[in-house]
């Protein structure tokens, strides 16, 4: 009797066990939605490659699962023949950067003579016109003398007709007209001399302003070295920027991912070398059934566990709910234009942003299980 008794007991012990279970299944489905279609994912997963060049892989400094720095040299190339151009290139610069300032030099010195040249004469033809003028003032009076010497003569030669003056006063009088007469001439031929010096100083003038030309010239292959110059520099930034291309540099700080490469390899321009994630950037990716939406709305708290780590626990909440099902971006979509298709729940991608945990042990790709709490 007793035996029977404990039996019964147990029985209903073992009913309610159930029972109570079993409402705290419904009570968690209601108030909950779990699923195991989790997986780690990552915002910045990058793919790093040498950009426009390729080559020999001489050093990789970096392995998987290595941190980095943004801006730290992960890996190189053979870079001798960038290298040789880049100083090739400089050495064509400054030659001619040389020549144009040798013939900058040329110029300045040349205008500087020219100028000298031209001020000097123009002092020169300013002295003679001054003496131009005061020589033409003088045959004007030479000639004003003159004509009242002529007129004194003739007077005196009538005055000698009449017998009222003796020859020697006549005499005296021609010959100071003929004094005043060679005087006048002798004066003509000066100024005749100084409309001469001043028509060569003229012509030498000239002969200076055409040197200007020489000056044009000068200017127009200093121009044309000046843009020599400009395309140098601009081939010469583009060699060094091909030869900084030789050293890949980390775009990001995190941890190497994968190394598709090893030292000794040739590689093409844009191959990938590297792949980086960065830890910062994780977030958990929840392919959650439509039937089970209800209640699941942004800013809801989450659980996560992750197979690769039993008894851990990341804390989170509802970043987004994209708005397509994972099987609109499938790449063998549903035909179900005919009417025909098996129903099946569609999963609807949820992201998960991570709050809490451990982020170091998070590997993209992982699987596990959420609880994302509904929100009534």
């Amino acid at each position: 009797m007793a035996k029977k008794k404990i039996g019964v007991y147990i029985l209903v012990g073992l009913i309610i066990f159930f029972l109570a279970l079993f409402g705290y299944f419904l009570w968690k489905r209601y108030h909950y939605a779990v699923t195991n279609a989790v997986f780690v994912q990552a915002d910045r997963l990058v793919y790093v490659s040498f950009p426009k060049i390729n080559g020999k892989i001489i050093r990789l400094y970096k392995n998987e699962g290595d941190r980095v720095s943004e801006g730290e040299v992960l890996a190189e190339l053979e870079a001798s023949d960038y290298k040789k151009k880049v100083l090739q290139l400089d050495e064509a610069v400054k030659e001619v950067l040389a020549q144009r300032n040798a013939l900058i030099d040329s110029k300045k010195k040349l205008e500087r003579e020219i100028a000298l040249k031209l001020e000097q004469i123009e002092k020169q033809l300013e002295s003679l016109e001054a003496k131009k003028k005061a020589q033409r003032a003088k045959i004007e009076a030479l000639k004003a003398r003159l004509d009242f010497v002529r007129k004194d003569r003739i007077r005196l030669e009538n005055l000698f007709k009449e017998g009222l003056i003796s020859q020697q006063a006549l005499e005296a009088k021609q010959t100071e007209e003929k004094e005043l007469l060679h005087q006048l001439n002798s004066e003509r031929e000066t100024l005749n001399s100084l409309d001469k010096d001043i028509k060569a100083l003229e012509k030498t003038r000239s002969l200076i302003e055409n040197e200007k030309l020489a000056v044009k010239s000068l200017a127009s292959q200093i121009q044309a070295l000046g843009h020599q110059e400009k395309a140098l520099l601009k081939q010469k930034e583009e060699a060094s920027l091909y030869y900084e291309y030789t050293k890949l540099k980390s775009p990001i700080t995190g941890v190497i991912a994968k190394k598709f490469h090893s030292e000794g390899d040739v590689i093409a321009p844009g191959e990938p070398i590297y792949a980086l994630v960065d830890p910062q950037s994780f977030y958990i990716l929840v392919l959650l059934e439509e039937t089970k939406l209800s209640g699941i709305k942004k800013g809801a708290p989450a659980r996560i566990r992750l197979d690769a780590y039993p008894g851990k626990v990341w804390e989170g909440e509802v970043e987004e709910i994209l708005p397509a099902s994972a099987a609109t971006f499938a790449l063998v979509p549903r035909d179900i234009s005919a009417g025909e298709f098996t129903k099946l729940a569609q999963r609807i991608p949820v992201k998960i942003k991570i709050t809490k945990g451990d982020r170091t042990l998070l590997r993209v790709g992982l699987g596990g299980e959420v609880e994302i709490k509904r929100i009534r």
